[in-house]
């Protein structure tokens, strides 16, 4: 007997969860160490602590510390808001929408960037994973368009300029978005993500 084209609801149930699981790991993966949350805490919490936005890593703040008219504005409740932000954003879009083949690890890549990226007090040690998974998933498809300024910009904090170094996790995590940005059709017949092309 041929088996049926059509999948089963439980065949589909199934398979939904295997992408929730492939999913939780990738993202557990990505937000290890998980102690830099911990970290980030007591200092968030601590009244008056002037503590650099930016501890040496490749991030935002390491660009906006270096601003005369931003670097010494206390926007440490400011980056702890976009970091919550983000990443209730990333855990609704991926569960609505669980990455599944190809799109795994550059989901986890993504998560990897964007937390350590806007969270405060990061240090370059935060951005292993990124690093770590940014190599897995070019040495796996060939393509070192994401991988190239993720360690770029890791090795460039190392080297003590983080600010450059963040600059080139940004242009990462623009590559790596924009392979999930949706390009459905408004009413003008364009595509909303301009990246990418128009669905014939």
């Amino acid at each position: 007997m041929q088996p049926s084209p059509i999948p089963l609801p439980a065949g589909i149930a199934a398979a939904r969860d295997a992408a929730h699981r492939a999913w939780l790991v990738l993202a557990a993966g990505a937000l290890v160490p998980g102690w830099s949350v911990a970290r980030v805490m007591p200092q968030f919490l601590t009244v008056g602590d002037t503590a650099p936005l930016s501890d040496g890593a490749p991030n935002v703040w390491a660009i906006v510390q270096t601003l005369p008219w931003l670097g010494d504005l206390p926007l440490a409740g400011l980056a702890m808001a976009m970091a919550i932000g983000a990443g209730a954003w990333l855990a609704a879009h991926f569960s609505a929408r669980p990455p599944r083949g190809d799109a795994l690890l550059p989901a986890g890549l993504l998560v990897a960037l964007t937390l350590p990226g806007l969270l405060p007090y990061m240090q370059p040690v935060d951005f292993l994973p990124a690093v770590a998974l940014s190599v897995v998933l070019a040495l796996r498809h060939r393509d070192y368009s994401a991988a190239a300024p993720v360690v770029a910009g890791f090795v460039l904090a190392i080297i003590g300029l983080p600010a450059f170094g963040g600059v080139a996790t940004i242009v990462a995590m623009v590559l790596i978005v924009r392979k999930f940005l949706a390009s459905p059709a408004n009413d003008n017949g364009l595509p909303l993500n301009p990246f990418n092309p128009y669905p014939v």
